[in-house]
């Protein structure tokens, strides 16, 4: 295998002129320097496009797509369809990774030969995974317990074998907004035959309410259209099929308790999940704690 792959990074972007600079800065410097940088504009009407032109200008890496308003689904399947690098990784426009996150995706990718590659993420908000090492899962119980995958379902934690989504014909779901990344992880986390655990490998999320071109009111009539609800059925008939509807949806469980009992009742409890802590007085839940690295 390549010792030094081409990663192609994909960030569809919809009026990004407040964030894409940031995203972008730390995708230039990066470590690791075989990239290829697709910039999928969905029809943005701020300045966007010309903010990206004048680094796509100093940096050849740099590939700028436009297309009309269609949606981040419809934009992150048109930066697929223009990667070109043996491995892709989907880029929120709003976020940016830590400066050697692809030199440890790639360092995985050749150590591993995984079909997916899972990193880190800083979210305060959320109890993401921090990971001791390097663990390659087979088996759908550890794929989707050791990486969570039955709770967080953003594309950007992931690095994907292009050989891979290619083979299973893996794409986002044109129909879906606000919640499309559920429909394209999951499934990926079921059909791969190997999954790694990649530490230290860091995603930083900085706005959880992105621009997706859509208000409120129409993201929920567009989750009622027959398309959208079409895509809804056969992704649980897809988990159906693969046994996997109570693996994927099971909730998130202590590695570890601590129970103070008075008279074999259970007075005091502590329970101990991913980066966070919950406290029970009397079964009730009195509280959480999250723990951020």
């Amino acid at each position: 295998m390549n010792k030094t792959p081409l990663i192609s990074v994909v960030v569809p972007m919809y009026n990004a002129e407040k964030f894409i600079e940031k995203c972008l800065m730390h995708l230039i410097c990066q470590t690791y320097q075989n990239l290829e940088i697709i910039l999928v504009d969905d029809g943005s009407k701020d300045g966007t496009v010309k903010l990206c032109e004048k680094y796509a200008k100093t940096d050849k890496r740099i590939k700028i797509v436009k297309q009309k308003n269609a949606g981040p689904s419809v934009a992150s399947n048109t930066g697929m369809d223009a990667a070109s690098g043996e491995w892709i990784h989907f880029h929120d426009h709003d976020d940016f990774v830590n400066l050697d996150y692809f030199e440890k995706m790639a360092n995985a990718a050749v150590l591993t030969n995984a079909d997916i590659l899972c990193g880190e993420v800083n979210q305060p908000e959320y109890s993401f995974p921090v990971f001791d090492k390097i663990e390659i899962c087979h088996e759908l119980a550890d794929k989707v317990l050791t990486t969570r995958a039955n709770k967080f379902n953003p594309a950007w934690r992931y690095v994907y074998k292009k050989e891979f989504l290619d083979r299973t014909k893996l794409r986002f779901e044109p129909a879906i907004f606000g919640a499309q990344d559920l429909y394209f992880t999951k499934p990926a986390i079921v059909l791969a035959n190997t999954v790694a655990t990649v530490p230290g490998a860091r995603y930083n999320v900085v706005n959880t309410i992105t621009a997706l071109g859509k208000s409120k009111k129409k993201l929920r009539a567009a989750a009622e259209k027959p398309e959208a609800i079409a895509a809804r059925e056969r992704y649980w008939k897809f988990m159906d099929e693969h046994n996997a509807r109570e693996i994927i949806t099971a909730p998130e469980t202590p590695y570890h308790i601590e129970t103070l009992k008075m008279f074999n009742i259970s007075v005091y409890r502590k329970e101990y999940l991913t980066k966070k802590v919950r406290y029970y007085l009397f079964g009730i839940n009195v509280g959480t704690k999250h723990i951020h690295p």
